[in-house]
């Protein structure tokens, strides 16, 4: 029981139905009815069965109802059964921001009453909300871990990710342990963001989710901390919407992770103009044990501009993702990599021009390369005889619901985690 139930998953509606394939599914209620049906047999179990709750170490779910009018009955069986989790230690809620207003109570709900629920979870240690892009309005940050309301001290709790009307409202002092902060905030209340982060000097992980064109703003914010976060091992910068930075905010950029030597992983969508790509290259230059690297483009893959980035990164990267707003025109340009790189066993091309270059062409010559992304698609790769090859796609549903199991690497589940992947 310990092996098979220690992650348990609960389904307010089928992802298919809202998702998935258009049309949506004749059978859509029914698919719906049958998720919810089996997400009730647990919960029940849960609440009859102690030492059932017991063994449940994480919990995850999947928020896709068509018909909000129809979670009450949801909701109330959920929050009763966290109740009964005393052992949990990871919850994450998956779901699209457009889904249904009132899947918004339903998680609303859940977050109110998460915290005196927690006061029994000795071993609760992360928290997070997984969606894609949300609205200002849509945006849940009346929960109970903000500092408003939260009152009792999450003495385990080392990895928080939620909304919130601002850093501010992130109640640190309760959180003694919080190594791992996510903030999808408000995009017009970032001025308290360096104080907050003053105040986390064991910082190892940050991730800043923005709703709209603000990149600006979170630059120049950052630019003040080049001399904190000494213990920085992994950046998340995310600007729903970003434009090309203006030079003098790139300049900051470059400025903040400068010889930031502890950082092995670095996602930032934030899209650097060409005419300072060397100068923030130069940046990534300094830090010498980076694992996994992303980038974004405004200029087409070249040969020229392949050698180029390839002296400025460390030949043991194990991870990349490269997104081009322009063609790719020659696979050949990433040959590369395989001659440069030690280990490079996860590459993510995304170009937004059409191409006719086929994903098999790019993994010629590689021998280390494990899972290629190539325009929305997921492959793993084998070597029958010695030379690549990739297996059929990933399924549409394990793309949505990648997690660090599919990948076979959570630093790679890392860097896709945000994405919405379609080709």
């Amino acid at each position: 029981m310990h092996l098979v139930f220690s992650e348990v998953t609960i389904c307010f509606g089928a992802w298919e139905t809202l998702e998935g394939k258009k049309p949506v599914p004749d059978n859509g209620n029914e698919l719906e009815d049958e998720r919810s049906s089996r997400s009730f047999d647990l919960l029940y179990r849960i609440i009859v069965d102690p030492h059932f709750a017991s063994v449940i170490r994480s919990m995850e779910v999947h928020a896709y109802k068509v018909d909000g009018g129809r979670g009450a009955f949801e909701i109330r069986c959920l929050v009763i059964a966290i109740g009964f989790l005393r052992e949990l230690s990871s919850f994450v809620w998956r779901g699209q921001h457009h889904y249904l207003p009132s899947g918004h109570r339903l998680l609303g709900a859940i977050m109110q009453v998460a915290p005196s629920s927690v006061r029994a979870f000795n071993s609760l240690c992360s928290i997070s909300v997984s969606t894609t892009w949300p609205t200002y309005e849509d945006t849940i940050k009346d929960h109970s871990f903000t500092i408003a309301r939260c009152t009792t001290a999450q003495e385990n709790l080392h990895t928080l990710e939620l909304p919130f009307h601002s850093p501010a409202d992130v109640p640190l002092k309760y959180l003694p342990k919080l190594t791992h902060l996510g903030l999808i905030v408000d995009m017009q209340t970032l001025n308290e963001l360096g104080s907050v982060l003053r105040q986390l000097p064991r910082l190892r992980s940050l991730s800043i989710f923005l709703p709209s064109s603000q990149e600006d703003l979170l630059v120049t914010t950052l630019s003040l901390l080049h001399d904190d976060l000494p213990h920085l091992s992994s950046l998340t910068l995310q600007c729903h919407g970003s434009r090309i930075l203006q030079v003098h905010h790139t300049e900051m950029l470059a400025s903040f992770l400068r010889d930031r030597r502890s950082l092995r992983r670095l996602y930032c969508n934030l899209k650097v103009p060409q005419e300072c790509l060397s100068l923030y290259l130069n940046a990534i230059r300094t830090m010498k044990d980076m694992e996994i690297f992303d980038l974004e483009l405004t200029q087409p893959f070249t040969a020229e501009f392949i050698e180029n980035l390839l002296s400025h990164l460390p030949v043991g990267l194990a991870a990349m993702r490269l997104t081009s707003q322009r063609l790719l025109s020659d696979a050949a340009v990433f040959s590369q990599f395989w001659t440069y790189f030690t280990d490079l066993q996860y590459l993510y091309i995304r170009t937004w021009e059409a191409t006719d270059v086929k994903a098999e062409a790019i993994i010629k010559g590689t021998s280390s390369l494990q899972l290629l992304g190539y325009n929305g698609h997921l492959y793993d790769v084998e070597y029958p005889y010695g030379k690549p090859a990739l297996l059929p796609p990933w399924s549409a549903r394990k793309v949505a619901f990648r997690n660090a199991h599919d990948f076979g690497c959570e630093g790679w589940e890392w860097l896709m985690r945000r994405l919405t992947i379609k080709p």
